[in-house]
């Protein structure tokens, strides 16, 4: 990992909101490497982009949501995630926090949030 920079997938079904992502992790100094709206598309991403983290919606387009994603991304390519989600109901940040992510973030997704867990990343 770049020292000052992490490469960083998105994974986000709602357009404006995987924007408003991307607009905040490249003002925090980081590099969005693809964004993606399904699980298959981000597993896809992040075997060819090879990101340092994936922020990862757990809702996404198709049968496939998010946790399962994450925990075929981090199996495959030893790639962590940081949840960014609206879904806040107990059993599903208890499937969420059962696969140990970086961290679960509730929308919306702020900068000072976002900036924290990435500056945790860095200090690996």
């Amino acid at each position: 990992m770049d020292a000052k920079k992490l490469k960083v997938l998105i994974v986000e079904d709602e357009f404006f909101i995987a924007l408003d992502a991307e607009d905040q992790v490249r003002s925090l100094g980081h590099t969005v490497v693809g964004t993606a709206v399904s699980a298959e598309q981000a597993i896809q991403i992040a075997g060819e982009a090879r990101p340092d983290i994936v922020l990862m919606d757990i809702r996404l387009l198709g049968a496939v949501d998010g946790i399962a994603a994450a925990l075929e991304i981090r199996s495959r390519y030893g790639i962590e995630a940081i949840f960014v989600t609206a879904n806040t109901d107990p059993s599903t940040l208890a499937r969420a926090e059962a696969i140990r992510p970086v961290a679960v973030l509730q929308k919306p997704l702020t900068r000072a949030r976002l900036a924290a867990h990435l500056a945790k990343l860095l200090t690996r």
